[in-house]
């Protein structure tokens, strides 16, 4: 008999060590004063929306006339507009188109002045052949 009361005693005890383990993971886990001193309060609630707030938001009926992924699909995306030419890139352009624009004209004025100056000569050369034939 003594022997059946020790095993339900060392029974007993194992059980209540068990206790004690799974008593201390709890209090472990569980949360303190101060871990709920940052959760939210009935105050701090109040100013969220109500049912009553979102009753003149729009519904999925107010939205069907609304542009869908498929409807987007032919739009140009980032990627597309990558490749365009860049505000930058217009500018050094522009530069270059009227640098060459400018060192045409100089090549127009130059030989504006040639032509000029051939003009003199064969002027010149008309009345010097006149003056020639009249002495002849």
């Amino acid at each position: 008999m003594e022997e059946k009361v020790y095993d339900l005693l060392e029974k007993l005890y194992v059980e209540v060590q068990g206790m004690q383990t799974e008593i201390k993971d709890v209090k472990e886990t569980m949360a303190t004063k101060d871990d709920l001193k940052d959760f939210a309060t009935k105050d701090d609630l109040k100013a969220f929306a109500t049912k009553d707030d979102l009753k003149d938001f729009a519904t999925k009926d107010d939205l069907k006339a609304f542009a869908t992924k498929d409807d987007l699909k032919d739009f140009a995306t980032k990627d597309d507009i990558k490749d365009l030419a860049t505000k930058e890139d217009l500018n050094v352009l522009a530069e270059e188109l009227h640098a060459e624009i400018q060192t045409v004209y100089d090549e127009l004025v130059e030989l504006r002045n040639d032509l000029s100056t051939m003009e003199m000569l064969t002027t010149k050369n008309a009345y010097d052949i006149a003056k020639l034939k009249a002495i002849r």
